[in-house]
């Protein structure tokens, strides 16, 4: 009986607490970068797959003095990205480790 209760409503609830954290959690950020936009220059550092093969870049820029690292999926079917090019970064002004790579109206990142 417990492992049937466990199993029919607790592990569900925890599932949807994550979610709904995640969808918070964005949205946080997208507010926060709205709210305090500062613009800058960030170079790619790495080209990788990540979870469920998902192509990534990680890049990184300075603010503040400091450097930063974000990660961003891109879509290499669609755009050649290599290391060491230089493309237009968005960060909150506030939080530089809220940052993302701009990208134009295809949804490809600006590159220099």
């Amino acid at each position: 009986m417990k492992l049937k209760l466990i199993k029919n409503f607790i592990i569900p609830f925890v599932v949807i607490g994550f979610i709904v954290f995640g969808f918070i959690y964005v949205k946080v950020q997208e507010n926060e970068l709205e709210k305090n936009p500062e613009y800058g220059l960030a170079v790619i550092v790495d080209i990788y797959v990540g979870a469920k093969a998902r192509d990534y870049v990680k890049y990184e820029f300075i603010a503040g003095g400091k450097v930063y690292i974000g990660n961003q999926n891109y879509t290499p079917h669609r755009q050649l990205v290599n290391i060491g090019d230089t493309c237009r970064v968005v960060y909150a002004k506030t939080n530089p480790e809220i940052s993302r790579l701009l990208t134009d109206e295809n949804n490809l990142i600006m590159i220099e």
